[in-house]
Order: C-alpha cells, then structure tokens, then sequence
C-alpha cells in the first residue's frame, strides 16, 4: 500500500509540470478505474486476497452535474475464527457492488474537478462458511447474519487531477467497496 501511494504522488509531482487544461461540458463521458486502499471488510479482522477493485463511467448532464454506473468487486477471507462452543470458523468473502451514482462537480480550478455525490447500490456477497466442530457438537448462537444481496446507499466525495489533457488521477472517500479510492480517470 505504502509503495502504491508513493507511486502515486511521483506520478502526479512528475506529471503536474505539464501543462494541459480538460474542460467537461454538456454530454462528455468519463471513464475511471482504481482501486480501494482500506477495504470495508478490516473490522472483521479478515485478509484481502483481492483488493477492492472499481469501475466507473459518467456522462454529464450538465457542466456541474454527472450520472453514471459503478461496478466494484472485492474478495477477502477470515481463518480459525472462533465460536461459542468451540467450533472454528473460516470465511470466505466475494462481493460484487453494481450502482448507479449522481455527482455535482464544481467550476473547474485549473486542472482539478472536485466533486460529491450519492450512490444507489446494490450488493451481492458470496460467503462461504466452513465450519469445523472441535468441543462440541452442540451449536452455539453465532453473533452473523446470513449474507444477503440487498440495496444499499452511500455518499462521496473526491477530486480529480488532469496533467495531461483527457488523462487524470482521482482519489475519493466514501463508503463502498472500499473507504478510500484512487486510480485513474479517462475522458473520452
């Protein structure tokens, strides 16, 4: 992670004495790509096997306004976890985000376009549980509920950065597939 972000920042720092300027007007469409740094799955003590990956196309509707699609997928597991009872519990983790997001950007500041915005989701997680009994054979109460795909909400804010003309840089916090996000942004 460390070496991604510094990557990152010698990437922009060594871009950024170009000089192009991107101007998003009525029915331009932007492309993005990135991936998540801190996985919404951490608090469950769980390992990334693959980091949260994202995807996303916009159109503008207006200058200052954008509508677009979001496709993410992320998958991590959680080994010897222990329940009441004695039993051990290893979990597997596959979850797919697909949403639809609005976002308002602002005028632009030179090569930057800050922007903030909702998402209307919808998760599809694929768990699997392996349960290995040791103690016990009586079942204790488990503290989990069953994954289910269901409709979920979010908010974001983020910028991006445009060294060369059409090509960009983003970083984005919100919640989602991952609680921050950068990558690469492509206006077509």
């Amino acid at each position: 992670m460390k070496r991604i972000m510094i990557l990152t920042a010698a990437l922009v720092f060594g871009l950024s004495s170009l000089s192009a300027q991107t101007i998003f007007k009525k029915g331009d469409i932007e492309f993005a790509t990135g991936i998540g740094l801190f996985s919404t799955f951490a608090k469950d003590e769980s390992t990334t096997v693959i980091p949260p990956v994202s995807a996303r196309l916009g159109i503008r509707l207006a200058p200052n306004f954008s509508l677009g699609a979001y496709a993410a997928y992320s998958s991590s597991e959680a080994h010897q976890t222990g329940l009441p009872g004695g039993a051990i519990r290893d979990v597997s983790n596959e979850f797919y985000l697909f949403g639809l997001r609005a976002a308002a950007h602002t005028n632009r500041l030179d090569n930057w376009d800050i922007y903030g915005g909702a998402m209307l989701g919808y998760n599809v997680p694929k768990v699997d549980n392996t349960i290995t009994k040791e103690k016990s054979e009586i079942e204790g109460p488990t503290f989990s509920r069953p994954a289910e795909n269901k409709f979920t909400y979010s908010a974001f804010i983020g910028a991006s950065y445009y060294p060369i003309k059409n090509i960009g840089l983003f970083a984005e916090v919100g919640y989602g597939i991952s609680i921050f996000n950068m990558g690469f942004s492509v206006k077509l």
